[in-house]
């Protein structure tokens, strides 16, 4: 069988991940275990996808020195890669201080700010199956609605599009209603519980769940160690989580989770199927060091 083909467009950064086992101490060091390794949502996304035997073209914006070696990169991993070179701006970069199951980031969006959408091609896109957009790529960008055209393009185009609400502070910062406007014609909707009550206007995960439904097809929300809440056709579903071998760092599940809804979709999978295997790759995820298999 041919390959599906999937089409991921957004953020990639240069993670420095570092795991803690005690509180961070003040003026002076705490021991961690620290891993550099090439990240973003969206990259993350791309890259879970190429290893669950997807083919997938990969579209972002770089420090015009990295294009070399971030299109190595993904090269080497089988994602195809069409990276921007910002003359400008800096690949982003994130710091994420790992304790547990909680997570802080400290994210400097560098070059995905200037992203531009418009450079993936209509012949791209009909060759595809799907596209992804993750919600880092319209937060700060100068104009959002560009992202908005191409989910409208892919749709006029019979893809699928699916939209990862990505963060709840910052759905905070630029307004839950602006964001669903700029989204609203996605075919699939994912965001962690979190993300979901701020986008619902609700502290009820079910409530909200059932707003968010209202506005779009499928909506997935993911809830941690239970597994995840799917809504579609009027209907609720529960799926539940695969346990870890071991529970090392959570970067990375929710994109990998991504990847196996995806995956699962564009092979003619349900959505409960697709969420289903879905759960075992997040499993995977949190059981290693990083954001990739």
């Amino acid at each position: 069988m041919t390959p599906v083909r999937i089409v991921v467009a957004g953020d990639v950064v240069d993670d420095v991940i570092a795991v803690v086992d005690q509180p961070l101490r003040a003026n002076t060091d705490t021991p961690a275990q620290i891993k550099r390794t090439l990240g973003g949502s969206a990259a993350n996304t791309a890259v879970w996808l190429a290893n669950q035997g997807c083919s997938v073209d990969f579209f972002a914006r770089v420090g015009i020195r990295d294009v070399v070696r971030c299109s190595e990169d993904f090269s080497e991993v089988g994602v195809t890669p069409h990276l921007a070179g910002d003359e400008q701006l800096e690949t982003g970069s994130l710091v994420s201080i790992v304790r547990g199951d909680d997570r802080s980031m400290l994210s400097d969006r560098g070059a995905n700010l200037a992203l531009d959408p418009t450079e993936i091609s209509d012949s791209v896109l009909s060759e595809a199956s799907w596209l992804h957009l993750t919600g880092y790529s319209f937060f700060h960008h100068h104009n959002p609605k560009m992202f908005s055209a191409l989910i409208e393009r892919a749709r006029a185009q019979g893809l699928g599009v699916m939209v990862d609400a990505s963060s709840a502070g910052f759905l905070l910062d630029v307004g839950a209603q602006r964001f669903v406007s700029w989204v609203r014609e996605a075919s699939v909707l994912r965001c962690n519980e979190e993300e979901a009550q701020v986008l619902a206007d609700s502290v009820d995960t079910h409530t909200a769940l059932e707003r968010l439904g209202e506005i779009f097809p499928r909506v997935i929300v993911t809830t941690g160690e239970t597994g995840s809440l799917l809504r579609e056709g009027g209907s609720t579903h529960h799926i539940p989580s695969v346990p870890a071998e071991r529970d090392v760092d959570p970067t990375g599940a929710g994109d990998a989770f991504n990847a196996g809804v995806l995956a699962g979709l564009a092979q003619g999978a349900s959505l409960a199927e697709s969420a289903t295997a879905a759960a075992a790759l997040a499993a995977d995820a949190v059981s290693r060091l990083g954001a990739r298999p």
